[in-house]
Formats: structure tokens, sequence, C-alpha cells
């Protein structure tokens, strides 16, 4: 029987991607074409960075972006509940690293929410700082 890895065993703690990495990156995790995020884009590439793979407390995030605060604390939920109206946080993309560039979430917002609401106190995140 074939044993499928999870997406944490491709990727540790302290791993690094370059810029264009990044960006290609983010490209790849956009399931809309007209999605993908264009201008972050350009300057993750413009900057030059390495960005690095950390585990990061949500509760920090939330205090250093104030726009990622508001946009948890709106309560916006992209993957919603199932038919008994519980909390279903734990889709696959749930656990794809977000991005924080310059110590603002470019790429996560509703993963963020989604961990955060379900009590999840650390997330994934490439970040170049």
């Amino acid at each position: 029987m074939k044993h499928i890895k999870l997406f944490e065993e491709f990727i540790s703690e302290g791993e690094t991607m370059t810029s264009d990495e990044i960006a290609q990156y983010l490209h790849d995790i956009t399931p809309e074409e007209s999605d993908v995020p264009d201008y972050y884009l350009e300057l993750v590439k413009k900057a030059g960075d390495m960005f690095t793979l950390k585990k990061i407390k949500i509760s920090d995030l939330l205090r250093k972006d104030k726009s990622l605060n508001r946009y948890v604390m709106s309560g916006e939920d992209r993957y919603g509940a199932d038919q008994e109206g519980d909390y279903i946080p734990y889709q696959d993309e749930v656990f794809q690293a977000i991005v924080v560039f310059n110590n603002e979430v470019i790429d996560g917002y509703s993963r963020t929410a989604a961990l955060h609401k379900s009590g999840d106190k650390y997330i994934q995140a490439w970040t170049n700082k």
C-alpha cells in the first residue's frame, strides 16, 4: 500500500526560498488565475529577499498587522461549517504556509482566520524578516 506524504513532510522550519521562488509559490497556490496578487508578486521579486519558513504565533501576527487583525476579527469565513454547523477549518489548503513580507501578511488571511477560529496558536509562514 502506498502512503501519501503530508505537505509538512516536504518542507521543514528553517528552510529558505528566494524572492522569485516565493513569487512562484504565491502564483501556484492561488486557485483562480484572476486572483493572482500581481502587485505583491512584483514587490517580492523587486525586494530580492530570502524567505525563511517559520512557525509564528498567530497572536503576534494579529498584533503587528492591523489589516489582518480587522479581517480575522470580522468573522468572515471562507472555509465554512458542515451541515450540523460545526466549524471545518482543516481543508487541505488551510495548512499551506502563509507569506509575510515586511511584517505584513500578503497571502493567507483566510488561513490565518480559520486556524485562529479553531483555536490553533501557531501558523507556518514564509517570512523575509
